[in-house]
């Protein structure tokens, strides 16, 4: 069995200050039909297409490889379901403004629903995302511009985050956010 690696949460944001529900759990999202970890996946030579600095490839590890691996080999079905989940949230809910949190696989999620085109603009919605490769998000999903004076994504980044010493996989030239740095909470 695969180790889960790049689970993911996606909450709704609450007034009040420390309200947060969280509405999707994912605990094992789906690889691609038949994919299996292969050595050859995670060698240096198959991230070419990242165009890592040299710094960045002596940073990244085996174990952020096997990570960006699994990124690459997401079931992009079960993404679209899961993100139709997400937009009948957003639809359908009473808030005209929501803020929703989200991470890892749940940050994907949540950027195909923003380029979905089928977020409601009767409502504002501001995706905050952590912890995903931006630079791994599947093109085939960028179907339309988001609403920018309605619907936006905002990418936190901790000094702690695993990605933050890889500028270039949380670069995407195809996907419009602000960048938040936050420094680590003793």
């Amino acid at each position: 069995m695969r180790p889960n690696i790049i689970k993911g949460k996606i909450k709704f944001v609450g007034s009040k200050a420390r309200e947060k529900n969280i509405l999707m759990k994912y605990e094992f999202p789906t690889l691609k039909e038949g994919f299996e970890e292969s050595l050859a996946d995670t060698m240096m030579g198959s991230f070419k297409n990242l165009n890592l600095t040299s710094e960045e490839k002596k940073q990244l590890s085996m174990s952020h490889r096997k990570m960006l691996n699994y990124y690459r080999h997401l079931n992009l079905f079960s993404l679209n379901t899961d993100a139709h989940k997400l937009i009948n949230e957003i639809n359908n809910s009473k808030k005209s403004h929501i803020v929703i949190e989200a991470n890892h696989y749940g940050a994907y999620v949540c950027l195909v629903a923003l380029y979905s085109g089928q977020l409601s603009n009767d409502k504002k919605v501001e995706f905050i995302l952590e912890n995903a490769p931006l630079a791994l998000f599947p093109k085939s999903l960028i179907k339309t511009e988001p609403n920018e004076n309605l619907h936006k994504a905002v990418f936190h980044l901790s000094e702690d985050c695993w990605l933050s010493p890889f500028s270039s996989l949380y670069n995407n030239q195809m996907i419009k956010f602000s960048l938040k740095s936050a420094k680590k909470v003793a």
